[in-house]
């Protein structure tokens, strides 16, 4: 089938982020701003594998009337084409992708997503079982390698060979998490080499940011996700930026409304949800970080005790005679949403 886009366009992206990217959040974000493209959360596959329901939920959302792609992660073929089997049964998907950059330990430590990068036989072992089963458009999502990117080249190969629609790639590698800045020189290079579309990932967290690349490479489009957390307007500012428009700038009355739709969505899956006003700190320590430079928000929202306390230090602070203030999409420096991944 191929790529739904071709090299020389340049899209845009929702990223996957686990027990972030649920069909909710997809909506809301296709509110302020679609993305050209959603990608879901992970399937894990693996000998007891079943299909998640609330990812699948995800995958045949359509926010916007956009193509959501489903994520597998695994290294097992046999089950790899299993998933394949059940997936194929659904005609709205039309997008596959294998997860080969996952950075947390829990993950790579198993030798799926990230840890991939240390067995490129592998790869090409999964990626020929996956082409030889899925003729809709198939793709990864990789980094540029393990604990160093002197490997980036080889993989990149194998991954081509293996006849891949498109390639999202990841400026850094898996042991870096999240910590540094993203590079993109490589990627860059591999774009102007390749014949299908190659995307960017990795501190994408401005409209500029995304109009450099487009400008100053051949890459064919960005993912963003954990800025598109804290900035859900980051897609519309983009497609402003590109098209020479005025760039929207969101006030912290508009965090308040953000965080209404948060918390609605939140209470829509509230039976699978132990600690619902912990759920919420998860995205409010994302947004958080552009709301003061003093971290007071941040402050008193990570100690509050229940929604009704967290929701008066969110009026507090979002509305009121702050309410015309300039939300920092980028965020403050001197504040981080995740201490332990990022510093």
């Amino acid at each position: 089938m191929g790529a739904p886009f071709k090299k020389g366009d340049f899209v845009t992206f929702l990223a996957p982020m686990q027990d972030i990217t649920d069909a909710g959040f997809m909506r809301i974000v296709s509110e302020f701003g679609s993305p050209d493209f959603f990608m879901a959360e992970y399937f894990r596959i693996h000998e007891y594998f079943y299909i998640d329901p609330y990812v699948l939920e995800a995958v045949l959302s359509r926010p916007a009337g956009r193509q959501v792609s489903a994520q597998f992660i695994g290294e097992d073929e046999y089950y790899i084409c299993k998933g394949i089997e059940e997936l194929s049964k659904y005609q709205q998907i039309q997008m596959l992708d294998l997860n080969v950059g996952c950075s947390a330990p829990k993950i790579y430590k198993k030798n799926v997503g990230g840890g991939l990068l240390r067995d490129v036989k592998k790869i090409a072992s999964i990626l020929k079982a996956m082409r030889g089963n899925w003729d809709r458009c198939l793709s990864v999502k990789m980094r540029l390698g393990f604990e160093n990117d002197t490997q980036f080249d080889d993989i990149l190969q194998v991954v081509l060979d293996a006849g891949v629609d498109f390639i999202t790639v990841h400026g850094r590698t898996v042991r870096q998490l999240y910590r540094g800045e993203a590079s993109y020189e490589k990627i860059a290079k591999a774009s102007s080499k390749t014949n299908i579309p190659i995307i960017v990932n990795g501190d994408v967290d401005t409209a500029q940011k995304a109009f450099y690349i487009s400008k100053n490479t051949e890459c064919s489009g960005i993912m963003s996700g954990r800025h598109a957390v804290r900035n859900p307007w980051i897609f519309r500012q983009i497609k402003e930026r590109l098209s020479g428009k005025t760039i929207f700038e969101p006030t912290l009355a508009d965090v308040r409304i953000y965080v209404d739709k948060l918390w609605q969505n939140i209470c829509h899956y509230a039976p699978r949800i132990k600690f619902a006003d912990s759920r919420l700190k998860k995205f409010l320590n994302f947004v958080g970080v552009g709301v003061d430079s003093d971290g007071k928000f941040l402050y008193e929202m990570r100690r509050a005790k229940g929604i009704d306390e967290l929701m008066k230090v969110c009026d507090t602070h979002l509305t009121g005679q702050n309410a015309n203030v300039k939300f920092n999409c980028l965020g403050y420096e001197n504040l981080c949403s995740r201490p332990n991944h990022e510093k």
